[in-house]
């Protein structure tokens, strides 16, 4: 049986001159535009009609839902410095 050839690496990691070892680009990335939190979480699934749930409160539920993925979003924005100052 012969024997499997293994595919030999370029040395420095095969990436291009500009990445470092984790494959990421040295160059930074342009910052972002400030995020203003939405003040109606749920206005989106409320625009698309009542949920295909047989519980009543589904809708209200899904809000509660929306409203923490907001609560969320914009702590890691505060703690990150991209909110928008108002």
């Amino acid at each position: 049986m012969s024997r499997r050839r293994r595919r030999r690496r370029p040395p420095g990691g095969g990436g291009g001159p500009d990445q470092g070892f984790w494959g990421e680009s040295r160059k930074r990335a342009p910052t972002p535009a400030p995020i203003r939190p939405t003040p109606l979480p749920a206005a989106l699934p409320r625009s698309l009609g009542n949920p295909p749930f047989t519980v009543a409160t589904a809708a209200d539920q899904l809000a509660v839902v929306y409203e923490e993925a907001v609560r969320a979003a914009t702590a890691l924005s505060a703690a990150n410095g991209l909110l928008a100052d108002d």
